[in-house]
């Protein structure tokens, strides 16, 4: 599912990468903006806690619009900022699509690559992340004059509280959670293999969970597959022989077929009354009768049955 949501035959709005300080997103996300860059005709690049050239390294540059925010987030020198490049301020109000339309834009849709969410956080709360993801990911060219076909967000889960967390999964159509990271010499370099959560929301609605292994060869190009479950040996138990409870007692709890009879013949307390019938007395009707025995201060005139009262 990964790999395929990288090379966008699943189709995919928002795609946030959670990793953490053991947990190193930066290879997964290079992998990332080189295959954007290779296949989207325009990539913004939104990077906070990087230098742009780590993710560049192998992708188009003509293709790639960087907005630093690494160099000066809190515009300390001001002064001795290039005009033509576009920073972002931190403390100023946050707004991604902002940013994309002060660019010019020469082709539509275009992608969009944040490398880490956790800086906004830090600053913003977490409503007002989630507000600037929806206006980007719902930019239209009627209305907004840029049109976004994907968003791609890293997100430390390690530095925030889950509620941030869970909004941001409600938000992603695909969230990678990261748990495992090593880097892998080979012959053309060093490459990286990890294993990953991947849950991914179709535009059916049907939600896709997977564990996977992904590997990352020197020239940025992912493999992944489903990770199986270790195949636990099956524990072979003999199989005791059924001891009968019944065996060694001094007394037998079995009845024959005569004792059997007989016990169908013992009339029970509960049945006695059927029993107690005088043999030449005919059986009463069945149905329910009221005797009234009236007591000595009971007054009752059938003419007026209402004479006992006081008004």
């Amino acid at each position: 599912m990964l790999q395929q949501v990288l090379e966008g035959t699943e189709a995919s709005s928002l795609v946030v990468i959670e990793d953490c300080v053991d947990h190193d997103g930066r290879p997964v996300f290079h992998c990332f903006c080189s295959q954007l860059a290779k296949r989207c005709e325009s990539v913004h690049l939104f990077h906070l806690e990087n230098p742009a050239g780590v993710f560049l390294e192998g992708a188009n540059i003509s293709k790639v619009q960087s907005h630093d925010g690494f160099s000066d987030p809190l515009q300390w020198e001001e002064q001795n900022r290039d005009p033509s490049s576009d920073r972002i301020d931190l403390a100023s109000a946050l707004d991604f699509l902002g940013h994309l339309k002060r660019t010019p834009v020469k082709t539509s849709p275009v992608a969009v690559v944040i490398d880490s969410l956790t800086p906004f956080l830090q600053n913003y709360p977490g409503y007002v992340i989630c507000r600037a993801l929806q206006r980007l990911l719902r930019a239209r060219l009627e209305s907004d004059g840029i049109e976004v076909s994907q968003v791609v967000a890293g997100f430390h889960g390690d530095l925030h509280d889950d509620s941030t967390a869970a909004a941001l999964r409600h938000m992603a159509t695909t969230w990678v959670q990261l748990q495992e990271g090593a880097e892998s010499p080979t012959q053309g370099g060093a490459g990286f293999h990890g294993n990953c959560e991947v849950l991914h929301r179709r535009k059916s609605g049907k939600v896709i969970r997977q564990a996977e292994v992904y590997h990352i060869s020197p020239q940025w190009s992912l493999t992944s597959r489903v990770q199986k479950a270790p195949v636990r040996p099956v524990a072979h138990v003999e199989q005791e022989a059924q001891v009968d409870p019944t065996a060694n007692l001094t007394f037998n709890l079995r009845l024959t077929d005569t004792e059997k009879e007989a016990r169908s013949r013992v009339v029970l307390p509960y049945m006695h009354h059927h029993r107690k019938k005088a043999p030449n007395k005919p059986a009463a009707n069945p149905g329910g009768q009221i005797f009234y025995q009236p007591d000595d201060v009971d007054d009752f005139d059938e003419e007026d049955p209402d004479d006992d009262l006081d008004f």
